[in-house]
């Protein structure tokens, strides 16, 4: 999967319907991991700057490699995360409570060795995150491994397209 092209049009995304369906498809993978997945939402979230279907992958992604990581593990949780930035924008962060990340200097890079999969899964999210004006960043915890994808807000041409189509 690669970045938005000129033929795909950046949206104003509404995340809490993206979070929505987030749950859905990934509520059956958790339960197979036998992980307890937990939200901490605002009431109100703001539209994003972004492609539905591509930050939906991106957050797949993240949740997968977690469950990958908690396998083994006694305690298998991940905390989801969303706040406002304090500029419009949006902070969702993926908090797991498996080892961590052993070198953090080789994240994001593609076909890392010992990936479980093909090594490109952080490489073409952060890409996809920073095609929409955002950053997918790793944060060095005591425990666990955080990822935290910030979301630009959705700017006024995306938001005049969305209400354009509306009765």
């Amino acid at each position: 999967m690669t970045p938005c092209s000129a033929a795909e049009p950046v949206e104003g995304v509404d995340l809490a319907s993206l979070l929505e369906n987030f749950r859905i498809i990934v509520g059956p993978a958790a339960r197979e991991a036998q992980c307890e997945v937990s939200y901490q939402l605002p009431e109100s979230l703001p539209r994003v700057r972004g492609h539905q279907q591509r930050l939906l992958q991106v957050f797949l992604n993240l949740a997968t490699n977690s469950f990958r990581a908690l396998q083994g593990t006694a305690e298998k949780h991940l905390a989801i995360t969303v706040a406002g930035d304090g500029g419009g924008g949006v902070t969702v962060q993926f908090q797991d409570s498996g080892p961590g990340v052993a070198h953090p200097d080789l994240l994001f890079r593609p076909f890392q060795r010992g990936a479980e999969s093909s090594g490109l899964g952080l490489y073409v999210s952060r890409a996809i995150v920073r095609s929409f004006a955002g950053d997918l960043r790793y944060e060095p915890r005591p425990a666990g491994a955080c990822f935290i994808a910030e979301l630009a807000p959705a700017g006024p041409a995306s938001t005049a397209a969305l209400g354009a189509g509306r009765a």
